[in-house]
């Protein structure tokens, strides 16, 4: 059983990845893809989880850093290419839920496969980071900003698709409708249908 679930920031996407874990008893990987990735290539936690999920704009550094630009942009090739191992090596001969970093599409093409997008209002959003980041509306408009721009060009770079877009996913969810606990027994509705087929 993998499932994928892609996500607008303060959707709620990886509650809904959590809820969903405990309930069918299999392991949900959102920043562990990162751990796993450190422990089987050369690069750091740090490195990694700076350039999680970012533009590739975002990663052109300094010249005295990796070898200028160019050694920036490769840098950042190779860290994604670790994380894509990572994820491929943890779905291998596991059960899993994991949450964004490309998983839809790394994973494409296996049998059983569930790719999900969680979505919501902007204002939806805005106030659920408000309340669990304790952030001004100001702030939290802000940060969903920044976060959805970095997943969208990322999904994007390294797909060639549009993140979030629904034919690129088997169900799309709009948490604000039916609430964390409903995503998930949606989930698990449409599995239960899959298997079914």
């Amino acid at each position: 059983m993998l499932i994928t679930i892609g996500r607008e920031h303060g959707s709620g996407g990886h509650d809904i990845a959590r809820m969903l874990g405990a309930e069918l008893n299999i392991p949900v990987y959102a920043k562990e893809i990162v751990d796993e990735a450190a422990a089987t290539s050369q690069f750091s936690k740090e490195i990694l989880r700076n350039y999680d999920e970012k533009r590739v704009a975002a990663f052109f550094m300094p010249v005295s850093h990796f070898g200028g630009i160019d050694g920036g942009f490769q840098l950042n090739m190779q860290v994604a290419a670790a994380q894509f191992d990572a994820v491929r090596s943890l779905a291998r001969d596991n059960n899993g839920i994991f949450v964004g970093r490309c998983a839809d599409y790394v994973l494409r093409g296996r049998p059983g496969l569930l790719r999900v997008f969680i979505t919501a209002p902007l204002n939806f959003r805005i106030r659920t980071l408000m309340e669990r980041k304790q952030i001004s509306e100001d702030q939290a408009k802000k940060l969903i900003k920044e976060v959805d721009k970095d997943r969208s060009s990322y999904y994007r770079y390294y797909t060639d698709q549009i993140w979030g877009e629904a034919s690129n996913y088997d169900l799309v969810i709009d948490r604000s409708k039916v609430g964390t606990e409903g995503a998930a027994k949606v989930i698990k509705c449409y599995l239960d249908q899959m298997k079914k087929e």
